[in-house]
Order: structure tokens, then C-alpha cells, then sequence
């Protein structure tokens, strides 16, 4: 065992050479009381349910601090592309398409599923739509990178979010506020008060105000949103604590837009797809652009969300017991221009339950939590798929999906600097479906049916289980260096489309992963090396792709599309150079593949064509039946291709330095960059969806009183206004047009904040 324990320690020591080369993570440093060194601050997760150093932690993960978070100007989840390495998040609709390493969900529909399972405070959300409006009064964000099948079950195949809120302070009387104004008359306010009742209970109120006029030329790409957050804490005794939480949102505004490629010579990256400009290209493209309708102005967003949630926590004696139990209500009512096609909610509702009961227990030889989990999801939408007289489409369904899962997983200290950890869970879930078609097209409806008309019914039950697991290893290979070996595996529920056989369900998807990492500090604590390399199998991998569907319908449909690979590493380093400055580095590469990709699509009705093959830059097989009479499929070959929304490289750099003011207070300048490799923006394989590379640069500056009761700051977000593309898809009856969401232009404005 020496001698393994010895080549690990020259295995870190040879890594963190190489690291030297690169650098970081996003953690601060600190002083002594002269000013000295005293190394880079400890950052506490709970990503394993249970507290840990970021540095012990054997995870591939990531983690924003408050003061990271607001200097990003963090407001929505689209904004952690920035702040980030390694994910990807665009938007369908006005639900948040969130990618790790390639692995993401594109339809963000009541009918799909996300792969990347987001939480507040241990509570999942399901619909990706009310994911945007909690980005306020964090203590901070997780990201886990990677199957988190054991502890956080369905739909975190390629990861999670965790939403850590500040919790109530007992005894402890304060709070903040902070107010903003910037370009596109953004205006900005959020504030806290932390408030003390008795010895043992505090209420902590938060809230969230945001207006921004939009990015795009017909004012979409807004940000209108109100948000409001009330935690109570009762503490009883020294082994009983309960905490109460309740919140709610509500998202106005025009939502998100798109931008048209190819871009119009002459015109300004952020002109909208509704524009004059881009119309005319639309109404003359053939094949059908003539009788196309043109991209509208009228979209609109008028969301609410609210819930409420409970944390019981009870020290038992041999066991930690916490029963979280949590309910979230969703009202959703949007229209939107994805591909060009206005889609419409006049109403959709989402309410979900979900109870987890956990015991956990940690000492010196062994930690380990084990627990019941229980999730329901009920649903009601209709939602409206225009397309002029070449499709009108009225879509109502209603989901309800019900999900079981036990789980476990322990630590055991071998010795006192190896450790090994096994974790399993068992999920078993059923879906039920009840939805029908109804067509205002005459072209489409049945012969003498009066309008709408019904197309056809849909739906049915589903029902599968799943087993995941977890096994590692860590050793301790220096008083302040962790090496880790995980090999685990995530699932992603299956579930229906809006369509008939043989499309009509999908089944899940699986990954599996292998990682070896390294965490280190050097210097007393001056420098933190941390690397890593991983390998992901994605199997069964789930694509939501924009097709004609067995009744000859244009329709976002979910397939089981084939195989990846995923393959890379990365190395990420802290320096505190001097006592008041800070460099870090990250950088990551990836090669992700589709090994086996395929899918299927309506290729003719009747002898008319419907598809034409060279718009996906796919392999067409030969035309074979339908399920329905008079309709020809094809299915399309795209192994090979580099996964959708998959960079090969990123990296970000920033570096700051506090000036003391001698008693006057102190003045923090920041820079920072990040640089992003070219990348498909969605499973449509030709250049029009092909997004160059681009590198973003940031900075701010911020003067802070010497009793840090107040401070102001002046920013600089995309100084250079590049524009880059964040998702999007093709026109589907005119292919060669693409319409696809683009990132924030230059933005700038200042902040002050008081604290008390």
C-alpha cells in the first residue's frame, strides 16, 4: 500500500506540474490581520447530501459563491454559459435547454424530460420553464458534472444544479439591498432581511425585481420578472430543527426570440427574425416559403410559479433523519417563434409533489444515507402549432407521471488515507397520456369535418424501472492532495410524444461514467491544482427532433436516437499571487461523437414530398411505409457527427486585485474571459446551424466602504459585442433557413448595494 500510495503522490505531483501550464476554480482568498498570505478560502458543498470541503469532495463538480454569482450578473439560468465551462444552455421557448458535455434535453415540452435535474434546496423542479426565476439570494450554485443517479435519480443523466438559498441566521439581525441600472434600461432590484424571533427561531424574506428591455430588434429577448422568497427556522432543541419555505414568481415580458441564418448582409447581428428583412428571404425560399407565414411580433410570456417546501431534521442518535416534502404549482402561458413556427400556450398548469425521506450518519470509519423518494406530476396543456394553411394544429394532452425510488450510498475508511464508496438506487416510474389532435387546416381535416376537427386521440401508459449504482475509490496522497476514481451511471425517463405509433413513447436513456480526479493545494494553500479526465458511454440517447410525424404533421418528437462516446479532461487552478490578487484558469476538452445516430421522419403523403434529405445533413435510407396508409418514412443516418451543443474546447481566465485605500475603503478591478470552440447548435447537421467560435470578454470594477456597509460597481459584460449563438433549428419547410437564440450583445451599468 506504500508503495501505490507513493506512485499516486508522484501521479499528483507530475499533474500539478502540468497544471502549472494552465489554471483554476472559483473560490477566494484570504488574509490575516496583516495583510499576509493565508491561503485560498474553503468552499463547504452538500452536493452528497451531507457538508464537505469543494477540496474532499470526489466529485466532478463546480461551485459559484455569492460574490461570483453577482459580479456574473446571474439572473436566469441562461447566464451560467458564462460562468460555467463545459455546459451549454439555450433556450426552447421560454424553458431552459441545459447541456452538459453534450448531454441535454431539446424538446423542453410538458411531454419531455430534462436530462440535467435542477434543485432548490434538495427540491427538484420538472418543468424547465420554472427554472429561470430562482437566480436571487443564493448562498451558491452546484454543478455536478455527470450521472448523479444514486443520490439524485431521474433525469440527471448528465448532471445537477443545486440551488443552495441562504439560509435563516438565529439570533442574527441584517440584510441587504441592492439596486441596478444599466443598457436596455435594465433595472435591477434585490434585497434580504434576516430577522431574529426569540432564541430560537429567525425568518429570512428575499426578493427579486427585474426589467430589461430586449436584446432583439422587436424587443423579445426581455427579462420582466418578479420573485419572492420567505424561509422560517425553529429550532426547538440542540436535535430538532425545522425550516419552512415558501416562494413565488411571475415572468412577463415578450420572452425569448431568434435571430436568422444566414445572417442578412447589412443587418445587425441582434435583428430579429420577425424582421422585414428576414421575412422577405423566408416568403421567397423555396420550397414552400411562398405560403409560409411570416415570423410575428406577438409573442408574449405571462408565467407564474409558487411553492412550498419543508425540511424536518432530527438528530435520532445513531442517525440524522430529514424529511423534505414539497409541492410546486406552475402556470403557464407563452407564444414563441421556435423554427419559425409560432407555438402557442394559452394555458398550461404543472403541479408536482414530491416527499424524500433520508437517515445519514457520519463518523470517523463510515458515512452513509440511505432513503425513499416519491415524485408526482400532474399536467394540463394545450398548446397551438401554426404553420398558415400548411398546418394549424391545436394540441391538448395531459401527463401524469408518478416515480418511487429507494437509495444508499456509504463512505468506508479503509485506512486513515484510503477510502472506498458503493451507492445504488431503484426507480420505478409509470406515465399516463391522454391527448388529442385537432386541425383548423381544410387542407389537413377529414372530408365534410367541420372546424377543428379532430385528427386523432393519443396516449397511454408507460411504465419502467431502473437500477443505477455508484462505486469509488479516494486516497489521500498529501496533507493537502485527494486523488478519486468514480465509475457510476444515470438514467433519464422515457415517456410519450403528441403522435401515434410508432412513435408514440420513447424509451429512457442511460449513461455510464469513468473519472479519475485530482484535487491539490500547494504553497500553504496559495495554489489549487485540480484536474480531471473522464469517459461517458451514453446509450439509448434521447433526441428531440423537429419531423414530420406519422400523420404527416410537422411536430417536435422525442426518439431514442443511437450511441456516444464522450471523452476528455480538465484542469482547473486557483493562484493567489500576491495577498489581494487572484488569478484563475480553467480549460476542458471534449470529444463527443455519436456513434450510433439515427432516426426516422415522414418522407412523402400521398406522392407529395414532405422531406427534403439534404436538410439534415444525414443519411436518408430508402422510403418505406408508414403505420398510416399513403404515407412513406425515412430514417436518417447521422453517426459520426460531433454531439449537438458539444464545444471540443473551453476555457475561461480571470484575475483581480484589491486595493487597499489606506482606511478609505478598498477598490477590487475584475477581468475575465471566456472562449468557446466551435459547435452544432442542434441535430441538424449542415452550416447554417454551425456556430463559429468566440471569446467573451468581461470586466468591473468596485469600490467598498471601509466598514463594508456599502459598495458601488461599475461592469462590462461581452466588451467586444460578439455575438454567438446559443441553440436553435431549422425552418421545417424551408430547410435551408435556420432560426436560432443568441447570447447577450454588450451590456454595461453600474450597482450599489447597502448592508446592515
Amino acid at each position: 500500500m506504500t508503495n501505490l500510495k507513493t506512485r499516486l503522490h508522484c501521479f499528483a505531483g507530475a499533474a500539478a506540474l502540468g497544471a502549472a501550464l494552465f489554471t483554476p476554480a472559483w473560490a477566494q482568498t484570504q488574509q490575516d490581520e496583516d495583510g499576509a498570505y493565508s491561503g485560498i478560502d474553503d468552499i463547504v458543498v452538500t452536493a452528497q447530501r451531507r457538508e464537505q470541503s469543494f477540496q474532499e469532495t470526489p466529485l466532478s463538480i463546480q461551485v459559484l459563491g455569492p460574490d461570483a454569482m453577482q459580479r456574473g450578473q446571474l439572473s436566469q439560468a441562461v447566464d451560467l454559459n458564462r460562468l460555467v465551462p463545459g455546459i451549454q444552455i439555450g433556450a426552447g421557448g421560454n424553458a431552459a435547454q441545459i447541456y452538459i458535455r453534450g448531454v441535454g434535453d431539446f424538446a423542453a415540452s410538458a411531454l419531455s424530460n430534462p436530462a440535467v435535474a435542477v434543485n432548490i434546496d434538495g427540491v427538484y423542479i420538472a418543468r424547465p420553464q420554472g427554472v429561470n426565476s430562482s437566480f436571487f439570494d443564493l448562498e451558491r450554485v452546484e454543478v455536478l458534472k455527470g450521472p448523479q443517479g444514486t443520490l439524485y435519480g431521474r433525469n440527471a443523466s448528465g448532471g445537477a444544479i443545486n440551488l443552495i438559498t441562504r439560509r435563516p441566521e438565529l439570533g442574527e439581525f441584517g440584510g441587504y439591498l441592492s439596486f441596478e441600472y444599466g443598457n436596455y434600461d435594465r433595472k435591477h432590484g434585490q434585497g434580504a432581511v434576516n430577522v431574529p424571533i426569540g432564541e430560537n427561531a429567525a425568518l429570512r424574506a428575499a426578493f427579486d425585481v427585474i426589467d430589461r428591455d430586449g436584446y432583439l430588434s422587436d424587443g423579445n429577448d426581455d427579462d420582466v420578472k418578479q420573485s419572492a422568497r420567505i424561509r422560517f427556522l425553529w429550532e426547538p432543541t440542540d436535535t430538532i430543527s425545522l425550516l419552512l419555505n415558501a416562494d413565488y414568481a411571475d415572468e412577463d415580458g415578450k420572452g425569448t426570440g431568434t435571430v436568422f441564418l444566414p445572417r442578412i448582409p447589412g443587418t445587425d447581428p441582434w435583428d430579429s427574425s420577425s424582421s422585414p428583412e428576414a421575412n422577405a428571404i423566408l416568403t421567397t425560399t423555396p420550397p414552400l416559403g411562398f405560403i409560409v407565414p411570416p415570423v410575428g411580433t406577438d409573442s408574449y410570456r405571462d408565467n407564474q410559479f409558487w411553492s412550498l417546501s419543508a425540511e424536518l431534521t432530527a438528530d435520532l442518535g445513531f442517525a440524522i433523519l430529514t424529511v423534505l416534502p414539497a409541492y410546486r404549482d406552475a402556470v403557464i402561458s407563452e407564444r414563441n417563434y421556435p423554427a419559425g413556427l409560432r407555438n402557442t400556450i394559452p394555458e398550461g398548469t404543472s403541479e408536482a409533489t414530491s416527499v424524500e425521506v433520508r437517515l445519514s450518519n457520519e463518523t470517523d470509519i463510515l458515512s452513509w444515507v440511505a432513503g425513499v423518494y416519491y415524485f408526482n406530476e400532474k399536467q394540463v396543456s394545450e398548446q397551438q402549432i401554426y404553420e398558415g394553411v400548411l398546418q394549424d394544429n391545436i394540441i391538448h394532452f395531459e401527463p401524469d407521471v408518478e416515480s418511487y425510488a429507494v437509495f444508499g450510498q456509504a463512505t468506508l475508511s479503509v485506512t486513515d488515507w484510503a477510502r472506498v464508496t458503493g451507492g445504488l438506487r431503484y426507480t420505478d416510474e409509470s406515465s399516463t397520456v391522454e391527448g388529442d389532435i385537432f386541425t383548423n387546416s381544410p387542407t389537413a381535416a377529414p372530408p365534410g369535418a367541420m372546424l377543428p376537427a379532430l385528427l386523432v386521440d393519443f396516449g397511454g401508459e408507460t411504465s419502467f424501472d431502473s437500477l443505477t449504482w455508484k462505486a469509488g475509490v479516494e486516497f489521500d496522497i498529501g496533507p493537502d492532495s485527494l486523488v478519486f476514481f468514480n465509475a457510476s451511471t444515470g438514467f433519464k425517463a422515457g415517456g410519450h410524444n403528441q403522435t401515434i405509433e410508432p412513435l408514440a413513447t420513447y424509451d429512457p436513456e442511460k449513461l455510464r461514467a469513468l473519472e479519475l480526479g485530482l484535487r491539490n493545494r500547494f504553497l500553504d494553500g496559495r495554489l489549487q491544482v485540480n484536474a480531471e479526465l473522464f469517459h461517458w458511454t451514453y446509450e439509448d440517447g434521447q433526441v428531440a427532433s423537429v419531423v414530420f410525424d406519422p400523420l404527416a404533421n410537422i411536430s417536435l418528437l422525442t426518439q431514442n436516437a443511437g450511441n456516444a462516446k464522450i471523452k476528455g479532461g480538465n484542469i482547473d487552478i486557483v493562484a493567489q499571487l500576491t495577498p489581494n490578487s487572484t488569478l484563475t484558469l480553467f480549460a476542458e476538452y471534449n470529444d463527443a461523437e455519436y456513434k450510433e445516430f439515427s432516426y426516422d421522419t415522414a418522407f412523402s403523403i400521398f406522392g407529395s414530398p414532405l422531406f427534403n434529405p439534404a436538410s439534415s445533413g444525414c443519411t436518408p435510407s430508402a422510403p418505406f411505409p408508414g403505420s398510416i396508409p399513403g404515407t412513406l418514412l425515412t430514417t436518417l443516418d447521422c453517426s459520426g457527427f460531433q454531439m449537438a451543443r458539444t464545444p471540443e474546447f473551453t476555457a475561461t481566465a480571470s484575475y483581480e486585485h484589491v486595493f487597499e485605500l489606506g482606511g478609505s475603503g478598498t477598490l477590487t478591478p475584475h477581468v475575465d474571459m471566456q472562449y468557446v470552440s466551435s459547435r452544432w447548435l442542434s441535430t441538424e447537421f449542415v452550416p447554417n446551424v454551425r456556430a463559429d467560435e468566440y471569446t467573451i470578454l468581461n470586466a468591473d470594477l468596485t469600490y467598498d466602504s471601509p466598514d463594508g456597509a456599502w459598495s458601488v460597481s461599475i461592469y462590462g459584460r461581452n466588451l467586444t459585442d460578439k455575438p454567438y449563438y446559443t441553440g436553435g433549428s431549422l425552418q421545417a419547410f424551408v430547410p435551408p433557413l435556420a432560426y436560432v437564440t443568441i447570447g447577450a450583445p454588450r451590456v454595461y451599468g453600474g450597482r450599489v448595494t447597502f448592508r446592515f
